[in-house]
């Protein structure tokens, strides 16, 4: 017989009792459903944290005060520095100078702090920046404008909002906030400014914060006299000067600050990208754990097949001696009973992929996230391997169907 004719037959004879090979089929769809889901929050869950990170801006680089140090806390990793105060705006300085793989540098100062407006209020971060903050973390201005060099030399007390903050405190379009006044630790500040939505960067929500020249949250917040920086942030003028410009930036750094040679850094410089790295090793490997969960209920699938299978050879005993005895061939029967263990996992993987996918769409927010990425990849693995435990487990049936002496199976009752 031909492929055809094989899986005609093939389907005939499941047909022949549909609640069985229903029930059977429905071990597969929950299998490979299972695989879909899972892998596809987790891929959607990669993705979308990768965005983040990267939407901090490109080729980004920063620099922080004290040394990076990993702790682990209730079972969570997390990243601190150790505090210090060692970045200052002549560290600013004699980066701009020196450093010829920068092609942006923007300091931030930063708080956390109450801003008032009217009878609202909200804790949010406070960013004392300057001009290239804007191009260097990759934000848009929505409405008026950003901080300007006037600003920084006249210390002015000039605000600009992230999205967040201005929903808070004016509410989602019903009071204009350009030119409004709003209070920062009780002291007045004029809005000159709304930022486009950025959403999440990494862990923090970018929306979140408020931005007021770097000069005035220096005196402010940090007393006359004050030059201290918490971060800088650096762009660097393109992915491949990255090692460059961290070898530069250190050198620099250290000279800076009179560190011998025996001395550790008493800063860190962070490379977004090694963060975005590290996300996916850790969401990946995330991935794969669960899609390897989810293959447990493939393995139960298959040994539903063989089962069904196996009750069916011994059903189909004299069937099976008859066709012998009119001349089909060891070939013929192994094919046969491959080929409907083959038609169940497959029907159980093609109705698995479409119920994964919309199972996809539930679990995803149930693991926090909002995106759930069904691919190719995903699809193909899903149906390879219900095809793959159909073969698997529909072998030893279809074998011993086929290994029946046609008298034996003649005389069967």
């Amino acid at each position: 017989m031909n492929i055809i004719e094989v899986a005609r037959v093939a389907v005939r004879s499941l047909g022949a009792n549909k609640l069985r090979s229903g029930l059977t089929i429905l071990g597969m769809v929950i299998g490979v459903a299972a695989v879909i889901a899972l892998v596809a929050a987790g891929a959607g869950t990669q993705a979308q944290v990768t965005e983040q990170f990267e939407s901090l801006g490109s080729n980004l680089l920063s620099i922080s005060s004290g040394a990076m140090t990993m702790r682990f806390r209730g079972g969570s990793m997390s990243m601190e520095t150790e505090s210090a105060e060692s970045l200052t705006n002549d560290d600013v300085e004699a980066i701009t100078q020196l450093a010829s793989s920068v092609s942006a540098i923007a300091p931030q100062y930063s708080i956390n702090a109450q801003v008032v407006y009217g009878n609202k209020n909200t804790q949010t971060t406070v960013l004392g920046v300057t001009p290239d903050y804007l191009t260097v973390r990759d934000y848009q201005v929505a409405r008026g404008r950003f901080i300007d060099n006037l600003d920084l030399t006249n210390q002015a007390k000039v605000a600009v909002l992230g999205a967040t903050v201005a929903d808070d405190l004016f509410g989602e379009g019903l009071v204009d906030p350009l030119d409004k006044t709003i209070k920062i630790n009780r002291q007045n500040y004029q809005i000159v400014g709304i930022l486009a939505s950025k959403g999440l960067g990494g862990m923090q929500n970018l929306d979140d914060q408020v931005f007021i020249p770097l000069s005035t949250a220096q005196i402010k917040f940090g007393g006359a006299g004050t030059t201290s920086l918490q971060s800088i942030n650096v762009q660097v003028v393109s992915a491949d000067k990255i090692e460059l410009a961290k070898a530069e930036l250190a050198a620099i750094l250290r000279a800076s600050h009179g560190l011998a040679a025996s001395q550790s850094d008493d800063f860190t410089v962070f490379d977004q990208s090694q963060m975005v790295e590290s996300v996916i090793a850790v969401t990946g490997t995330f991935t794969v754990l669960l899609g390897s969960i989810a293959a447990i209920s493939l393995v139960v699938g298959g040994i539903g097949i063989m089962n069904i299978m196996l009750v069916s050879v011994t059903e189909r005993t004299r069937e099976i001696g008859i066709r012998k005895a009119v001349g089909a061939k060891r070939r013929d029967i192994l094919a046969q009973f491959l080929a409907e263990a083959v038609v169940l996992s497959l029907l159980g993987g093609a109705i698995g992929i479409l119920v994964g996918y919309g199972a996809a769409q539930v679990v995803t927010p149930l693991l926090g996230y909002t995106r759930a990425l069904v691919t190719p990849g995903s699809v193909v693995m899903a149906l390879s391997v219900s095809i793959g435990m159909g073969l698997f487990f529909g072998t030893y049936p279809a074998s011993r169907a086929a290994s029946l002496h046609p008298i034996e199976a003649l005389r069967y009752e």
